[in-house]
């Protein structure tokens, strides 16, 4: 039911997509801004049985741990949530989500340890998507499809910052909806320009791109807006690919692969999830949502073989390679969903994992593949989640035959919502054996 009044309101706390928390009237209020420890005057827009929506109109007294957001578009942009939020008391906060999910989804309480923080929390992402609309390049603005048109993101690299300048006044923007721009350690950019037609007056600004260490540049004709990238890749210019690292190990990069966002982060982040999963030569690991195969050719330098499935094959294929790249010959990759191929694997090879790495999509893993991993009794499973709500659901599932030995946040998304989370599951018979084949 919609309402028009106006209240002063404590808020209390963030929602899931770092909305404002407050409450009134002995019901949740779910606002469009402020932070935890602001009294704000909003009006409430909604009435709904046990909640209320709103917006702030304006900030009475502000928190003690507002501070002043290092980015010019903070007020309006959609992309992070945080930037007028003290650094540690968004880790604090993290910190709080994390144990409160497993708490409250997951039926577990295990000791959390301490949120492994950025010294330095922007300028880190590699990978940024923009919007374009009426010839105008940003982001959406939050909780609405309006454009904020930027000149610069505070958390993507300079690299990706002096290309966004350039863009932004080319003219061939009308000819383009969305803007995908990654750099590598090397510095090195790809562009893919998302479409629905074809890019036009690229060669006005090419020479500009090239100086600006452009490598690569893609056309992805999409129609549909249900995905990101249609199958359709033109190369306009440069590259097939580019290469990536983490730790001493190279990665090929199609402009559809998935690589995480945060170089900084990700190598302590997989370090953590396989030191604690102890690997040793006598272990078969299986690497299910194992996306171009980072982790699995990281894990295979001391297991006996890694086998990882995924269910995108053009991954797959960039997994393969991989492993050539890097001269590993004891993880393969096959493509398929998880639980399908685990059936396959035990039935045609008899080949049966101890331990196995999780590291799925933020909609976590499938209650099939949770039966599969029941039935064939791993002794220990690393479960990597980007959404602390879906990995407690999934432990839930899981927490009769297996304990949490280890918890620990990483801030993979700094200045926004978002945690990454590393999950040790021993089982609790670790001497069960495998089931017989």
């Amino acid at each position: 039911m919609k309402i028009d009044k106006n209240v002063e309101l404590n808020i209390i706390d963030f929602d899931y997509k770092g909305n404002g928390v407050a409450k009134y009237d002995g019901r949740i209020v779910f606002l469009d801004g402020g932070i935890i420890g602001d009294k704000v005057l909003a009006k409430l827009t909604q009435e709904k049985k046990s909640f209320y929506k709103g917006r702030v109109l304006k900030i009475i007294s502000k928190s003690k741990n507002r501070v002043e957001s290092k980015c010019p578009h903070s007020n309006r942009c959609g992309g992070c949530d945080f930037l007028e939020y003290d650094y540690s008391d968004q880790l604090n906060w993290k910190e709080d989500k994390v144990k409160n999910d497993l708490l409250r989804i997951g039926g577990v309480d295990p000791e959390i340890e301490n949120i492994l923080g950025m010294e330095n929390p922007y300028n880190y992402r590699n990978n940024i998507q923009l919007q374009v609309r009426d010839e105008k390049l940003g982001f959406f603005e939050k909780n609405s499809k309006n454009i904020v048109q930027i000149d610069s993101c505070r958390v993507a690299k300079e690299g990706i910052n002096e290309v966004i300048k350039l863009l932004k006044n080319w003219k061939g923007l009308r000819s383009v909806k969305t803007i995908s721009i990654r750099e590598n350690y090397k510095k090195e950019i790809m562009i893919v320009f998302i479409t629905e037609e074809k890019v036009q007056k690229l060669k006005s600004i090419l020479s500009e791109l090239i100086d600006l260490n452009v490598v690569s540049i893609f056309e992805n004709v999409n129609k549909k807006s249900k995905y990101r990238f249609s199958e359709n890749f033109n190369k306009l210019y440069g590259e097939d690919y580019f290469i990536d690292k983490i730790g001493e190990l190279e990665f090929k990069l199609s402009p559809e692969s998935f690589f995480q966002v945060n170089p900084y982060q990700v190598e302590k982040l997989y370090k953590t999830a396989l030191d604690n999963l102890d690997i040793n030569k006598e272990d078969i690991i299986f690497d299910l949502y194992c996306g171009i195969g980072t982790l699995s050719l990281m894990a295979a330098k001391n297991a006996k073989e890694v086998i990882g499935v995924e269910i995108v094959e053009s991954a797959v294929d960039d997994a393969r390679v991989n492993a050539e790249l890097n001269k590993i010959e004891n993880a393969r990759f096959i493509a398929g969903k998880s639980e399908v191929i685990i059936e396959k694997l035990i039935e045609d090879e008899k080949t049966v994992p101890n331990k196995i790495i999780l590291d799925p999509p933020r909609a976590g893993i499938d209650e099939s593949l949770v039966e599969k991993i029941l039935e064939i009794k791993p002794e220990k499973i690393a479960y990597i989640s980007c959404n602390p709500s879906t990995q407690a659901r999934d432990i839930a599932l899981l927490k009769d035959d297996y304990k949490i030995e280890f918890v620990k946040p990483v801030d993979m998304f700094s200045n926004t919502v978002h945690v990454e989370t590393c999950v040790l599951l021993s089982h609790k018979n670790s001497h069960t054996s495998a089931p017989s084949l």
